[in-house]
């Protein structure tokens, strides 16, 4: 037994380690952290023009990207071909075939006559949907016109062809992210319906993704015995995600017809991909992907696209996006005059900690067709040497976005965005979006994703599957027009065939869950319309954060209430009626004001009388005096006061259980009218559904606590509810709640 005496010069001890570790680790880090003031102002395209005459046409023309400029000027360095190739690895320009990959915007969504020139010329079309072309340009091409003193000259005749308002790099949407079956399941109440016999039998739904590759190997096992599938565009033959996708909506609804549209990202993949689920007569689609431009109020491509669906009654199930922690908000501030945003003061570069590669997104407030205001963006390494830039023109002409965007390697070093003010004569708020990295400065709220901000999408956030807290890096709304999403959350973490060991985390992982319990409800009421399937889980949500619908739950956590009984269920209809003819999406009725969820990482309670709690302050000075450089000696010391406690505190404390299945708040289902569905019901006799949750109290004041809660409603003490432990998956070190670095190896542990 330790005593108290012991204890205390424990906790002496853990907190000299403390201020020690902490001293030596954030002065070293501030000695490697640049400072504004050595900031060199970037060259701008205008004194590129001057530099290389011979590119001054191309380098101004309003129309192309700014990525194929500073192409074409690497290819006019001392090492030529190796320079341009080098960035053009690195600033995600080549297709897997090692062309360089554009995307021509129309001003027309009719693109057969281009499409048909453009063929007719030699060029390779990858993919065409609406206003979107995609288009692989050799880079023999390239080096030709270089030799002929005709550099860029494809760019220029790109420009120029006749309905053509831009030349971009084609915007590529992100992943949100044997036999096992997922927590999900039992979590959301999906046994219960299975064993009354609705099993998603009749519905139709479509997997929208990036990958699908070892699909084959799962079929009878964890995916159903076939699948129809079709691949769009450069799409990517050894991602995973798609199938891990789609073994939850086969755990979720087993009977459900599964079919698999496999793209590139891109916008016209997407779009030619949604035409073939349209012919392959889904009812649902799920889409656990998104995007980092838009305006996030409903109104961008790939949003309207969805709301056509909707309008032809099919369901549409969308992650919010895992950009909680990688999205940065704030008006411009400049001041002290120099043009540079100044993201906190005396601070203008934003640290962006990363895997290896970043995705920047800068856009901010303007008309996103018609941009006036001017800023660019800046990419910048330690030593402060510039590494990317981004600068689009935005003149004011049509077709010119708010938004400028870089994608970079960076070998996992950290990295600095900066942003200027290039022409611009009013302060704006500024959105920075970050794939692949962690921002210093996180804004969750407004981080949300497109498609996700789509009326017409049933919008998921992540709720980890062991405690319904809400997962760190769910992005979380209101969209840019005021309106609640995500919808509804959904669990996450949860176990799979797919990534093996690794536990699928992220939105991702949320939305098919969702997407799943749809088939569930709409093979046991064919009689609804898609938005009375929507009303339904919504209505049923486990309410769990604020009281009432918020930014980061919306209505709550995916919980199926009871199974209609057998009897009962509708007599099914043969073949279902065809579809509606498309019509205007309904604006949905004003919703109360949703709660933005604070972002929080609760801490551990100690026990009521436990005093100072030595074990959390000297675990804390081990893992920063670990990171300091004279670590090494501190690890040691504060090893050993570890172990002592940690045996001390395990036998003083008991260990909280998770709370996995919070009471549901009882809502009538919404009345039925007829639909252009009618799936046929499994029928069996229902089973008992599973046992209510034990009650849980603070362990502060003995308050009687709704299962999940993250505060007690008596006192406000933060609740310990027995988070599962997490592991870093690159040395297998245990991890702190709520770390993004690893203590051991210093390697960024983010979520799929």
């Amino acid at each position: 037994m330790i005593n108290r005496r012991t204890v205390i010069a424990l906790l002496v001890v853990g907190a000299v380690l403390l201020v020690a570790a902490s001293t030596i680790y954030f002065t070293s880090s501030q000695d490697n952290l640049p400072t504004p003031q050595e900031i060199t102002p970037p060259s701008s395209l205008a004194d590129l023009a001057e530099q290389y005459p011979e590119l001054a046409a191309i380098l101004t023309d309003p129309e192309l990207d700014s990525v194929y400029k500073e192409f074409l000027v690497a290819y006019q360095q001392e090492d030529g071909k190796e320079a341009a190739l080098e960035l053009a690895r690195q600033r995600g320009l080549l297709t897997p075939d090692g062309d360089i990959a554009v995307t021509l915007i129309l001003d027309t969504e009719d693109n057969a006559p281009l499409v048909a020139q453009l063929e007719a010329a030699g060029v390779t079309v990858a993919s065409s949907h609406r206003d979107r072309v995609n288009v692989a340009v050799p880079l023999e091409l390239i080096e030709a016109q270089l030799q002929a003193e005709q550099p860029g000259a494809i760019f220029d005749q790109f420009t120029e062809l006749e309905h053509v308002i831009g030349v971009q790099l084609p915007e590529r949407r992100k992943h949100d992210g044997s036999t096992v079956e997922g927590e999900g399941v039992a979590v959301i109440g999906a046994e219960a319906w299975h064993q009354a016999g609705f099993t998603g039998a009749g519905l139709r739904v479509g997997v929208l993704d990036l990958g699908f590759a070892g699909h084959r190997d799962l079929l009878t096992v964890e995916l159903p015995d076939d699948v129809t599938i079709a691949t769009f565009g450069w799409y990517d033959d050894e991602e995973v995600h798609g199938t891990a996708c789609a073994e939850i909506i086969h755990e979720v609804a087993p009977d459900a017809k599964l079919i698999f549209a496999w793209y590139d990202g891109s916008d016209a993949a997407m779009g030619e991909a949604v035409d073939w689920l349209l012919d392959q007569r889904v009812d649902i689609i799920s889409h656990s992907a998104s995007g980092l431009i838009g305006p996030r109020d409903g109104s961008e491509w790939d949003a309207q696209l969805v709301d056509d669906l909707a309008a032809r009654g099919i369901l549409w199930v969308n992650s919010s996006g895992n950009e909680a922690l990688s999205h940065y908000r704030g008006v411009f501030t400049d001041e002290d005059g120099d043009d540079f945003h100044e993201f906190a003061p005396g601070e203008e570069m934003l640290a962006l900690y990363n895997d290896g590669y970043v995705q920047i997104v800068l856009s901010w407030e303007d008309d996103w067709e018609q941009a006036a205001q001017d800023y660019e963006l800046f990419l910048y390494d330690v030593a402060c040497n510039e590494v990317a830039t981004s600068q689009d023109a935005q003149t004011g002409e049509f077709g010119q976005e708010p938004v400028e965007w870089i994608e970079y390697e960076t070998g996992g070093e950290t990295v600095y965005a900066v942003v200027t003010a290039y022409e611009a004569d009013r302060a704006v708020t500024l959105d920075i979006f970050v794939d692949g990295a962690d921002v210093a400065y996180p804004s969750p709220d407004h981080s949300l994703c497109p498609p996700a901000d789509a009326m017409g999408s049933l919008t998921v956030g992540a709720a980890n599957w062991w405690d319904d807290t809400l997962a760190d890096y769910s992005s979380q709304g209101p969209t840019a027009d005021g309106r609640l999403k995500p919808d509804i959350s959904a669990p996450t973490g949860v176990s799979g065939a797919s990534y093996g060991v690794e536990e699928f985390h992220g939105t991702s992982a949320s939305c098919p869950h969702v997407a799943g319990a749809a088939a569930l409800v709409w093979q046991a009421h064919p009689e609804f319309t898609r938005q009375e399937v929507v009303d339904f889980l919504l209505a049923h949500a486990a309410d769990l954060g604020a009281s009432g619908p918020d930014t980061g739950y919306g209505y709550g956590r995916l919980q199926l209430p009871s199974p209609p009984a057998a009897s009962t269920a509708p007599t099914p209809t043969a073949t279902p009626t065809p579809q509606p003819a498309p019509g205007p999406t309904a604006t949905p009725a004003p919703l109360p004001t949703p709660t933005p969820v604070a972002y929080t990482t609760p801490a551990p309670v100690p026990p009521s009388g436990s005093g100072a709690g030595p074990l959390g302050l000297t675990g804390l000075g081990l893992i920063v005096g670990g990171l300091g450089c004279a670590g090494a000696g501190l690890l040691l010391v504060g090893g050993v006061s570890l172990i002592i406690l940690v045996r001390h505190t395990r036998r003083a404390q008991p260990v909280p259980q998770p709370a996995l299945h919070p009471t549901p708040y009882a809502s009538p289902p919404p009345p039925p009218s007829p639909a252009p569905h009618a799936p046929p019901p499994h029928t069996t006799a229902p089973r008992p559904a599973p046992h209510a949750p034990q009650p849980v109290r603070c362990q502060s004041c003995g308050a009687a606590v709704r299962p999940g809660a993250r505060f007690c409603p008596a006192c406000g003490h933060p609740l310990a509810q027995g988070r599962r432990p997490r592991y870093c998956r690159h040395c297998g070190a245990r991890l702190r709640e709520g770390a993004r670095f690893c203590p051991r190896c210093g390697e960024t542990v983010g979520c799929n």
